[in-house]
């Protein structure tokens, strides 16, 4: 069973870091002129406003990926 949720855990990290790259990458999405922002055209704030987005992406992809740390009573038992 952890194998399989080791598994699970790396997709939802691929997912977390792909979602962000396919946003920005798909440029017929977001090449337009309106709507405006603070003057802004929607091309320049679409793109500064994933700024933010690609931080929590990371920070979960992260966050999925890390090992737990174990309780003091098991790392004691692995180290004999």
């Amino acid at each position: 069973m952890a194998k399989r949720t080791w598994t699970a855990r790396r997709v939802g990290a691929g997912i977390c870091l792909a979602v962000p790259v396919l946003a920005l990458l798909w440029v017929p999405w977001y090449p337009h002129d309106v709507p405006q922002f603070a003057g802004m055209r929607f091309f320049f704030w679409y793109q500064i406003a994933w700024i933010p987005g690609c931080v929590a992406f990371m920070a979960a992809a992260y966050a999925l990926r890390r090992e737990r740390p174990r309780d003091r009573s098991q790392r004691d038992e692995r180290q004999g």
